[in-house]
């Protein structure tokens, strides 16, 4: 089979909006409170060499500063178990498998590096049905566990028409060299667990994916591939033809991601025949991380407006007098140097918790097609961060439901009530909107 590929990008249009009037610095809190996850876990299957059944592949990836360690001649010492757990229809566990093991590492500081991890992969042969995974990871030093639970719908890869596996999204696809778990058809591919693309370093999208014949195979099968946005909508598209696919396809794909701009996506991949007919289809999330370097380099004036709840007035002028790349480059570059005066550090600690907690507001608080970041809740979170106490209140009969997110380090000590007025999740912030005096 000859494949033939036709792509064109669309719709990579910068969204322009003017900053809003909330330039006070007063209160911001830039110390670190909250971790983004430490332990994450996603699940693939494929078809199974066994007929009519399935491959079932969870992927669990365990950042080194979710462990506890002891202190040993050789350096530092965690010890941990995963146990994966399969369940089907009303919560029947169908398979089970659970794996102890170790890590060593040399130093202190490899124990808190926030970049440092492990992935790894348990593997599952089991018929076709809608499953969940649920994961657990027990710390055998600390004595405590956490779970991550997915759930994978019914997929059919033995049936009479073509079919395309799910897909495995990855993080790093090269030729085979040794023997590894990793291994799939000469090929080496690391999965990407937290689905998790096109940081500062990061612009290639890369995915892995099977197509299955059937057992009446077509002699000429089309597979579109749209990538799309909430917001901007179709951002990427593509085309490939395969003529006889006589045996299974595999198919490992790379794309430019570059310009692309941060946020959550959905790649549609359709499998269609002749006159367009349609045999197969399926929708992924990922997401293109936001990092200050991606909104600059890729949405300048939404990354000014995200500022708005640090910048002076004047502050947000003189980024936004910024024209050429050249002079945004230089004039984020200054902002941010000022905004780091006591550490000097090249990684600039201020930024990078500056747009982690809009990474928190836009998984926490975003709603319909409204990013977190623009919310009341996410302007109080990137402003005062984790608060020291939230009160809930989801079934009052009373009132409707409300929240109170308490700040008593805080000079002054500040109180926010958000009020969800429809019913809907969708939390506003109410008077007083500084927090004083509630």
């Amino acid at each position: 089979m000859s494949p033939k590929i036709t792509a064109v990008v669309v719709g990579l249009a910068i969204v322009s909006a003017a900053a809003t009037a909330a330039w006070g610095q007063t209160g911001y809190r830039p110390k670190n409170e909250l971790r983004e996850a430490r332990f994450a876990v996603d699940g693939v299957d494929f078809r199974s060499d066994t007929a009519g059944m399935n491959r079932l592949e969870v992927y669990y990836k365990i950042f080194n500063d979710a462990l506890s360690y002891v202190k040993t001649d050789s350096g530092y010492t965690a010890r941990y178990e995963v146990a994966v757990v399969v369940e089907g229809d009303k919560g029947r566990q169908i398979a089970a498998q659970t794996k102890s093991n170790q890590l060593q590492v040399a130093s202190f500081a490899e124990t808190r590096r926030p970049g440092d991890f492990i992935i790894n992969v348990v593997t599952f042969t089991l018929p076709s049905q809608d499953i969940t995974v649920r994961a657990i990871l027990t710390d055998l030093v600390a004595q405590n566990s956490q779970e991550e639970k997915i759930s994978l719908k019914k997929r059919e890869y033995w049936g009479k028409y073509p079919a395309l596996s799910r897909v495995e999204f990855a993080r790093d696809i090269s030729p085979m060299t040794t023997e590894s778990k990793f291994n799939k058809e000469g090929m080496r591919i690391i999965p990407s667990v937290n689905r998790m693309f096109g940081g500062d370093d990061d612009s290639l999208l890369q995915f892995y994916q099977e197509l299955y014949p059937g057992a009446s195979p077509e002699k000429h099968i089309k597979i579109v591939t749209r990538i799309y946005h909430r917001t901007r909508g179709t951002v990427y598209a593509d085309t490939i033809e395969v003529n006889e696919p006589a045996s299974v396809w595999r198919r490992p794909r790379r794309l430019d991601v570059f310009r692309l701009a941060p946020g959550d996506y959905e790649m549609e991949i359709r499998v269609e025949g002749r006159r367009g007919r349609l045999f197969d289809h399926l929708t992924e999330a990922f997401e293109l991380e936001l990092t200050a370097e991606t909104m600059w380099r890729n949405d300048y004036a939404t990354a000014v407006e995200m500022l708005k709840y640090i910048t002076t007035k004047g502050e947000a002028d003189a980024l936004k007098k910024a024209k050429t790349p050249e002079e945004q480059r230089a004039a984020w570059d200054a902002f941010w140097t000022a905004r780091d005066q006591e550490t000097h550090d090249p990684e600039n600690p201020t930024k990078e918790e500056y747009f982690r907690r809009v990474r928190h507001a836009n998984r926490n608080f975003s709603y319909m097609k409204r990013e977190g970041w623009r919310t009341g809740r996410g302007m109080v979170y990137i402003t005062y961060g984790e608060p020291e106490e939230v009160q809930d209140f989801p079934f009052e009969l009373a009132t409707k439901p409300y929240q109170i997110w308490r700040y008593y380090r805080t000079i002054p000590a500040r109180n926010f009530l958000f009020v969800d007025e429809w019913g809907d999740g969708n939390y506003e912030l109410q008077p007083p909107y500084d927090g004083v005096g509630f």
